[in-house]
């Protein structure tokens, strides 16, 4: 399969991350050598962190902010507040925690379920909020390379979701 398989918003998350997901490789290694590959975003919302919390906790509330589910391709949308589901994917919480960390599980049909997590850390009367998806990539060069593709792709719609947030947070 093809690391430039991902056409955009309406494919949701990239084709290519039909793979198990797992945490980034630990120690010094290179784009060449890993076994992982995340794509990453961050924004600081001039908000309290429960006010931002109030968004990340609940699926119910991911339509609004979260791009990625604003697509008009996605057929049957359910949202309850552990789980977003459409006919074309699911996305669940799995975990989280009392210190701001949201871990999810993305699946698309018929393709292995991809990590995300959203780590949220108040300063002062404001939130960080970092988001981000975690790919397994295989030794074959030409997946190390498309998963480059992964962050050109999937990094713009992070930044407009998250851009979003914090419009309706502040």
């Amino acid at each position: 399969s093809s690391a430039a398989a991902f056409d955009g918003p309406k494919c949701l998350i990239p084709a290519a991350a039909n793979r198990s997901a797992s945490p980034p490789a630990s120690g010094l290694s290179g784009p060449i050598t890993t076994k992982s590959m995340r794509v990453s975003r961050a924004i600081t919302i001039n908000a309290p962190a429960d006010t931002v919390l109030n968004y990340l906790n609940d699926m119910r509330e991911w339509p609004r902010w979260n791009a990625l589910l604003k697509n008009k391709e996605l057929t049957e949308v359910q949202s309850e507040r552990d789980l977003f589901s459409s006919a074309e994917m699911k996305i669940r919480i799995i975990a989280s925690d009392t210190l701001g960390l949201i871990q999810s599980q993305w699946e698309r049909n018929n393709q292995a379920p991809i990590l995300s997590g959203i780590n949220t850390t108040s300063v002062a009367n404001a939130t960080i909020v970092q988001w981000y998806f975690d790919f397994r990539v295989k030794w074959y060069p030409w997946e190390k390379f498309g998963s480059i593709v992964f962050d050109k792709e999937l990094g713009p719609i992070m930044e407009i979701s998250l851009d979003q947030l914090k419009k309706i947070a502040e």
